[in-house]
Order: C-alpha cells, then structure tokens, then sequence
C-alpha cells in the first residue's frame, strides 16, 4: 500500500489542476464566438397575454461588457409568426454573413405581430402599445443596447412592411431607420380582395375593413417635422400581384417630395412570396446595418 500512495496521490494532484483550469477558462471566457437566436416569451400588459419574441446576438455578444450594440426590429406579414424570417428563410445565416462582411454588428428581435397589421385596433389587440410601451423597453433592459433612436431601426416584410413604416413616422423618437420590403401600403384595396374580407385590423365595428379607418392610419399621415429624419429602404418587385407596385412607388413619391431620404429598389421578374424575399433580405439588412454604425 505504501508503494501505491505516491500514484494515486499524484491522479487526484492532476484532475484537481484539470478542474481548476475548466473553472478559470469558462469564468474568464463568457464571450460567445458564435451568433445565438434565443426565442423569448414577455407579459404584455397591452395585449394582455404572454407573447413570444426572438432575438439574434451577433458573435462576440458578451452580457457582461460594456459594448452596446444597435438594434433593428423585424415584423413578419400576414398569417405569419416570430419565427416566419428565421424559419422560411435563414435570417441568422444572412445576418451572420454581412456582420462578418463588414465588420458591424447589431441585435434583431424578430416580432409577433399576429394579423394586426402592428397598430390599435378598436376594440381588439392593442399591437401598437404592445410594441412601443413593452417589447422596446423590455429588451433594452435585458439587452446590451444603444437605446438612443439613431441606433434603432425597425422593418418588415408586407404588412410588417407596412407595421414599420408607420411606427417610424409616429415615433421618430424610438427609431431612426425604417427597412420596407413589399410593403402592404395600397392606396385603396377593392372590396373583393380576400384581405379585405377576412381581416379586421382596421374595422370601425360596423364592416371588418373601413377604408376611412385605413386611411386614418396610413403611414403617410404621421408625417412631421420630426420624423424627417427617419430614413427608408424600400424594396419592391414590379410584377408584384399583391401589392401593386404602382401603390409602393406613390408611397415612396410622396416620402421623397416631402423630404424625407428613401432609397428605393424596383425589382422585376418576382412576386410577392418567399423566394423574392429571401433574394432581397440580405441588401436589406445589410442597409441597416450599416446606417446603425
């Protein structure tokens, strides 16, 4: 037995120094070295329920150091969830590969909009509070953001195209940038469109879909001397059957002649689904990214 002793004597001697050495690198190391996408659920006191939210932290996102970063909202369209830009395209891969290209980074959070068309419905989802009164606050309290509005954008795609354009315009305070693909922005939908028929986002509590409701909410309306300084991105296809492209270029003529800064992309070939949007999404993102930095 005493041969014996010095072995087992020098074993524990080894894996304490192991155990020692795993302890130091992991305190010392809390820098992930790879982007996460975390999906979160908050209680909003607007909505009245617990709603669900995604959030995309770029490589090097550390919760304990000072860094800070920018941050861009995105909302889904019609019939869609948080998930619909992560899922029916890789938004984390394309992130991923313009932080990388041009050494920027932000945070996204990907919304849950429901069919809401992200404002206050009369009698129905308060949307427009549930963003603006909870989901901003709550993630700039458990997030390392820039708060201020020139580090803040907010987009979307059709009708979360549609959501962003006019949340800008009206809080101009809170975001600086607004990134538009396909934006639902019709200047006036005919009355046999199924959207019209079906959703309730602008009743007046009479007919699911009043066009004086609409037009009362329109983005264009919030337009002030203040929020001449939130910039546009609006992308757009030519051959879009949805949204008429005609409907997207009066919206973006009318931001330009009142001096709003816009740049406008008209694609063709491409409708409005999936593939166009996975086509366009990195120039998108990449435009905020780099008028966040």
């Amino acid at each position: 037995m005493k041969l014996r002793k010095p072995f087992f004597i020098s074993i524990a001697v080894i894996m304490l120094s192991l155990l020692a050495t795993g302890c130091s690198d992991k305190s010392a190391t809390p820098t992930s070295h790879k982007s996460s996408v975390a999906t979160t659920t908050m209680y909003s006191k607007s909505l009245h329920l617990d709603w669900n939210y995604d959030v995309y932290l770029p490589a090097g996102y550390d919760p304990n150091a000072n860094t800070r970063y920018p941050v861009l909202y995105l909302m889904h369209g019609l019939y869609g969830n948080h998930r619909n830009l992560l899922e029916r395209y890789n938004s984390q891969q394309i992130l991923d590969g313009i932080i990388q290209r041009n050494h920027k980074k932000m945070i996204v959070v990907f919304v849950d909009g429901f069919n809401s068309f992200y404002v206050n419905q009369k009698d129905g989802m308060q949307m427009e509070d549930a963003i603006v009164k909870d989901l901003v606050p709550q993630i700039n309290k458990n997030y390392k953001t820039l708060t201020d509005a020139d580090h803040q954008a907010i987009g979307g795609i059709s009708m979360g195209g549609y959501g962003a354009a006019r949340l800008a315009l009206k809080y101009p305070n809170i975001w600086s940038k607004a990134v538009l693909i396909s934006p639902s922005v019709w200047q006036k939908l005919p009355k046999d469109n199924p959207i019209r028929m079906n959703m309730h986002a602008f009743t007046d509590g009479k007919v699911n879909w009043s066009d004086k409701v609409y037009d009362s909410l329109f983005p264009t309306k919030y337009m002030s001397p203040e929020s001449k300084k939130v910039k546009f991105f609006v992308e757009s296809t030519s051959s879009d059957s949805t949204v008429p492209i005609k409907d997207v270029t009066s919206f973006v003529d009318t931001l330009k002649q009142n001096g709003y800064s816009v740049k406008f992309i008209k694609d063709s070939g491409d409708n409005h689904n999936w593939t166009y949007w996975a086509k366009v999404a990195p120039t998108a993102y990449a435009w905020a990214l780099n008028e966040l930095n």
